[in-house]
């Protein structure tokens, strides 16, 4: 087999190397590097490949045509490719002809009317006009009609994707009158004796501020007394077009800013207003032209969210060996983790031991500790640590005996998806894929040995995504689409290890280690097209709806909080909300089917009980609109455009989702940004810190039947009509709570009712004939646990604030201790408790079955029923 270097083919072809290097960045060419060689080679093959591709580019096919023509092998994908390239050429000889028609129709009319100065063309223009509208047989000739015509055949704009690094500028703008004086700049910096920013050097810059020009230059040194106004420049990226001056360079702006519409990697830069991150920048360069100055138009962009539906999937590797995946992805630094500098969050037991090494309890929640590490992708983590099999007996949660971390808003788990019905335990590993984040799951490989020490490794590689527990290779899977990312512009990410549930782990040791990548080279963006509307926004300020470790377990009171914090509304947080709905006080029981977790839920799982929503406003003075899903799908168009309204004013909105949701996240969100004029939407839901991207086609999926008549939809924030004092509303939430406390319909049941309800059906034999496949232990039972595990401490701080505000309500102080008495019923009373029955978080469908072990648990539920009652009776009496 022959081989030619890479500067023969250079030479032979008179392609240059870097075009090379893009061939095979993209897939078309693959080169060889021989050993002691530090050139590349191409073989025949690859020589052959080079000369079609060459052809190809000459008759001007789209390389984005000719990977697929190469991908699909079919002839048939040829042919089309030629047929798409035939017809974008008859369309331009079309346009063309029908130019050609119009000067010379303009140049007639010139003759006729004895045009002899350019200055009179307007005049004629509009006498040409006129006389062709007054002409029925021949098309009117308008300047729309021309715009259309030079649009049509107006090259594409080249643009490359820059990045300008932060910098001190001083800008011709006068520091006491913000005049732009550029005269005076341009004295000021010759007295100065600052050099001017030569062409191309990115350091003297101009753009408009209204109908002014300003000027920035870049500082090298401090100066002490300016008359100029300096500042910080951000820098960050832009995307970057050349121009001549003589052009029409605001079209040329439009079109750069109307070409980023359908890329997939960067989209326009707007501000919340609507305004770019900073006006467009215009720099002077070298021209090759003598009798023309050239220009640099700097226009800021941003990275646009990746979403994954866009890319292939991964395939997953078998018989390979540690040592391969560990050879193939080498280490460039290793940190080996101090356990005196982890820093717990959210209060897990963690302690160093007298040995060493390092003890973690998570108890209920999913704790976690910072290693204080932070690392790019790709990297590396390898642990020791010990399961204790002991500490795991009440399998709390679905992920008890889970090992787990995370990086940025992806984490890594190993043993996950398990159930307190050990048939139903997946024993898996779970993950989502970096950057991206979609979520996979394998189960029935994650399993680890308990009571003995294990090495757990992970490789986010770039050639690999692989897990290993004792050097066996778990997962291994290539060609993530991440892997063809630029990983060197990700930004490091500290590693958080944590597990869920009350199962012990000791650790020996955690090393973290950043793997070294292979340098890619930027690229051209090249001929890409537009409209000029705003394309994209989103709200200034997000942060996560709810924090389960704080017991913010009801996702409608978050939802509400955020939005009353848009409006500037401080004192209506979650806390205020799910007092006011009742979700902190309410224990809730569905006598049929699964209905949610909790109050507003409830009340929405019944057909035309949008109203609640709204009432819920109501209370606090503002204006609102629910609107059902099936109502929005009947004029989707319409209000899309007022969530985009809604948006570009800073205000949220509120969804109950249903629709076609790849992320697998349904119920209460808030509808926080668009994309691409909305085709693709934004939205906040849970704990997520980030929000996530869903097509509007997906979102509002016409597929949609409400068959259980819940009551999805948007709800629209309308304005404050009156002020409601805050004490009233806490007041009237005290004194109405026995409707609450009391309420039962023929679906459900709530309060008191709830847990009679609940207890009877237990008691009369309700679980006897299921069998464990049908047990769903979350629907079932344990959200009522939650429910009750939630309120009993999570309407403490809404009482004591009632107090306060109405000093005069001092029977609060009974209702407190009543709700902190239910809080040890479930889990702090010596034994007797519904965690330590086993019916608690740890319930299994064998205690159910169990006629002494379910008659226990009915009489700690019952005095749940017991506080209700007397809550009821001392609200009742002091209204």
């Amino acid at each position: 087999m022959d081989l030619i270097k890479i500067t023969e083919v250079t030479e032979r072809f008179a392609v240059s190397s870097r075009t090379l290097r893009y061939y095979e960045q993209v897939g078309l060419l693959e080169s060889v590097r021989p050993p002691l060689e530090k050139y590349r080679f191409y073989d025949d093959e690859n020589i052959s490949r080079l000369q079609q591709i060459i052809v190809l580019r000459k008759m001007q096919i789209p390389i984005k045509d000719i990977i697929r023509i190469y991908e699909s092998n079919d002839m048939s994908v040829l042919v089309q490719s030629f047929v798409n390239r035939m017809e974008a050429i008859d369309n331009e000889i079309n346009t063309l002809s029908e130019l050609k028609s119009y000067l010379n129709d303009f140049l007639n009319a010139m003759m006729k009317h004895g045009i002899t100065q350019i200055s009179a063309l307007p005049l004629l223009y509009e006498r040409v006009e006129a006389e062709f509208l007054r002409n029925e047989v021949q098309e009117p000739f308008t300047m729309e009609k021309l715009s259309e015509l030079s649009d049509k055949l107006a090259k594409p704009v080249e643009i490359d994707i820059v990045e300008l690094p932060p910098m001190r500028v001083v800008s011709s703008v006068l520091s006491n009158t913000r005049v732009s004086d550029i005269e005076g700049f341009w004295d000021w910096l010759s007295q100065e004796q600052i050099p001017f920013g030569q062409p191309g050097s990115r350091t003297l810059f101009e753009y408009q501020m209204g109908d002014k020009i300003v000027f920035m230059q870049r500082l090298d040194m401090p100066i002490e007394s300016c008359p100029f106004l300096c500042y910080d420049f951000g820098g960050g990226l832009f995307a970057v077009c050349s121009a001549f001056c003589d052009e029409n360079i605001g079209a040329l702006q439009n079109r750069m800013i109307q070409s980023f519409d359908d890329n997939a990697g960067f989209e326009v830069d707007f501000l919340h207003n609507g305004n770019l991150r900073h006006s467009t920048l215009i720099e002077s360069v070298y021209s090759p032209d003598s009798k023309r100055e050239k220009i640099n138009l700097f226009l800021p962009i941003k990275r646009r969210r990746l979403d994954f539906g866009d890319f292939e999937e991964f395939e997953q590797v078998k018989n390979i060996t540690a040592e391969e995946i560990l050879r193939e992805n080498p280490v460039l630094r290793e940190y080996s983790v101090d356990f005196h500098k982890i820093t717990p969050i959210y209060d897990p037991h963690y302690e160093v031991l007298e040995n060493g090494e390092a003890e973690l309890i998570a108890w209920i929640s999913a704790r976690m500790l910072n290693t204080n590490v932070a690392v790019k992708i790709p990297f590396r983590i390898d642990v020791e640590f010990l399961a204790e099999k002991a500490s795991e007996e009440y399998l709390w949660g679905t992920t008890e005996g889970c090992l787990w971390f995370s990086h940025g808003n992806c984490s890594y788990r190993i043993n996950a998806e398990n159930n307190s019905e050990e048939a139903l335990s997946k024993h898996g590993i779970a993950f989502q894929q970096p950057v991206l984040g979609n979520n996979y799951l394998f189960p029935n490989i994650g399993d680890i040995p308990h009571d003995v020490y294990n090495k757990l490794t992970w490789i986010i590689g770039e050639k690999h995504f692989a897990v290993m527990i004792n050097e066996e290779v778990r997962f291994c899977g290539v060609k993530f689409p991440y892997m063809n990312m630029d990983m060197h512009l990700q930004s490091p990410q500290p590693i958080l290890i944590g597990t869920d549930g009350q199962g012990k782990k000791l650790f020996r040791s955690i090393r973290i280690s950043q793997l070294r990548t292979t340098p890619k080279t930027s690229t051209k963006q090249g001929a890409l097209t537009m409209t000029v509307k705003q394309s994209n926004n989103i709200l200034p300020k997000l942060r996560r709806m709810i924090t389960s470790h704080y017991g913010e377990n009801y996702w409608f009171n978050g939802c509400a909080g955020y939005l009353m914090e848009c409006l500037g509304e401080t004192e209506y947080d979650y806390w205020f909300f799910a007092g006011l709905t009742g979700e902190n006080f309410t224990q809730v029981y569905s006598q049929n089917h699964f209905r949610g977790n909790g109050v507003m839920d409830y009340r929405l799982s019944e057909k035309g009980s949008h109203h609640v929503v709204e009432e819920i406003f109501e209370k606090c003075g503002y204006v609102s609109s629910f609107i059902p899903l099936t109502q929005i799908l009947s004029n989707k168009e319409m209000y899309l455009q007022t969530l985009i309204s809604y948006i570009d004013k800073g205000v949220p909105v509120i969804l109950n989702d249903y629709g076609k949701n790849p992320h697998d996240r349904y119920g209460f969100g808030v509808l926080v940004g668009y994309e691409d004029y909305g085709k693709t939407l934004l939205y906040m839901v849970g704990d997520n810190t980030a929000p996530d991207r869903i097509s509007m086609d997906d979102l509002l999926t016409n597929a949609y039947k409400n068959e259980t008549g819940h009551c999805h939809g948007w709800l629209f924030i309308g304005e404050k009509k009156h002020n409601v004092p805050l004490a009233s509303l806490y007041r009237e939430r005290i004194l109405t709570l026995t409707e609450l406390l009391t309420y039962e319909n023929e679906n459900y049941c709530f309060g008191t009712k709830a847990f009679h309800a609940w207890a009877d059906s237990i008691e009369s034999g309700r679980f006897d004939p299921m069998k464990p496949e049908e047990f769903d232990d979350w629907s079932m039972y344990t959200v009522y646990i939650c429910n009750l595990a939630t309120n009993s401490g999570g309407c403490k701080g809404f009482m004591e604030r009632a107090l306060e505000l109405n000093p005069d309500l001092v029977f609060i102080n009974e209702l407190i201790q009543l709700y902190q008495q239910t809080g040890h019923f479930w889990n702090d009373d010596n034994g007797k408790d519904l965690e330590a029955l086993g019916g608690g978080f740890n319930i299994t469908l064998e205690a159910l079955q169990n006629q002494e072990k379910r008659l226990r648990i009915v009489a700690v539920i019952r005095k749940f029923e017991n506080c209700m009652d007397e809550a009821v009776r001392i609200i009742e009496i002091n209204k």
